[in-house]
């Protein structure tokens, strides 16, 4: 070994270990700075249906929180798998967020898709639950639900709705009520509950059986009718509408909820950071008013209970829906 390579080895040694150093040493500094930029917060739907209105609410406070400007993105198709799969290939940083409902543990087992649910991402945190509410064009004659199905029963398949795609809330609504109530309606996917509700109000389809969030600024316009809300109480949002039980169907009982996720591989400070600001969010009295107004409740979780709550959920409904829907 010659002098030249004895002496040229050291320095190289000490090189990458100074740069090791820097970069381990610049990961909290980095981790103060976030968030420097704007975020974007995907919203895998198009504007105006559950999904979006949620992230609208909590989107503007949560900005607030973290001092910088959060640009609601809407990335629709597929129930929300299309945009679930562009954050999921997203750069971890923290910039790239998705908030997604139900459907990132439902639609896996129904549908292909680009990315594995709970691998791709870094669960973040509940934001809220709530109901699906049954309406229909207000034109049709059905004034209850025990109307609306004595007509499916006698024309099974004639009644169609709508959904913001294969494995989405508003379709595991529709199949719910198919289920609860023993009829047969014909499924037609849309981009978004908000096409999905407006094609019911148009008369295009007969009905939705999505979120109160996308399905209540219709309603309140007299444009849909609603007939029953999926649980066994009413709804705060829209008080007058019967409960499941009260119409006869206790066994009709569905929550949506809502979350928020990440790429996978967040830094640890960048995910705690977001998270601490996501509850105070929740916690603040006009983001919780405005919540409830929409039909949802707030219900923050810590991402440790909402990674256990998703996979919960995951296996659940794979038991129940495996093999048992088709995509049309």
């Amino acid at each position: 070994m010659t002098s030249r390579t004895r002496s040229t080895l050291p320095r190289r040694t000490l090189l990458l270990s100074a740069m090791l150093i820097a970069c381990l040493g610049s990961a909290p500094a980095l981790a103060d700075d976030f968030p420097s930029r704007p975020i974007k917060l995907i919203v895998p739907f198009s504007p105006a249906g559950g999904t979006d209105v949620i992230a609208r609410i909590v989107g503007q406070k949560l900005s607030e929180k973290l001092g910088t400007t959060i640009i609601v993105e809407n990335r629709p198709g597929a129930a929300g798998t299309i945009g679930a799969g562009m954050v999921a290939k997203a750069d971890p940083d923290g910039y790239t967020l998705l908030l997604y409902h139900i459907a990132m543990v439902t639609a896996h087992h129904i549908q292909k898709i680009s990315f594995d649910p709970m691998k791709d991402f870094t669960p973040i945190g509940m934001v809220a639950a709530g109901t699906n509410v049954v309406a229909i064009n207000s034109e049709l004659p059905f004034k209850t639900l025990a109307e609306l199905v004595d007509y499916a029963k006698k024309e099974p398949g004639k009644l169609h709705f709508g959904s913001s795609g294969t494995g989405g809330s508003d379709h595991l609504g529709g199949e719910m009520m198919q289920l609860a109530t023993e009829i047969k309606m014909t499924h037609v996917p849309y981009k978004g509950g908000g096409p999905a509700n407006a094609a019911a109000a148009s008369g295009e389809i007969q009905m939705t059986a999505g979120t109160i969030a996308q399905s209540a600024p219709l309603i309140r316009a007299g444009k849909l009718r609603p007939l029953v809300v999926m649980q066994k109480d009413r709804s705060a949002a829209l008080p007058d509408v019967p409960s499941a039980a009260e119409s006869g169907y206790p066994n009709l009982n569905y929550t949506t909820w809502f979350g928020m996720w990440g790429p996978a591989n967040m830094p640890p400070a960048v995910l705690a950071k977001i998270s601490t600001n996501l509850k105070e969010t929740l916690e603040t009295p006009a983001v919780q008013d405005a919540l409830r107004k929409a039909g949802v409740e707030p219900s923050y979780s810590t991402p440790g209970e909402f990674t256990a709550s998703t996979r919960q959920q995951y296996d659940q409904w794979n038991v129940i829906l495996k093999g048992k829907f088709t995509t049309p």
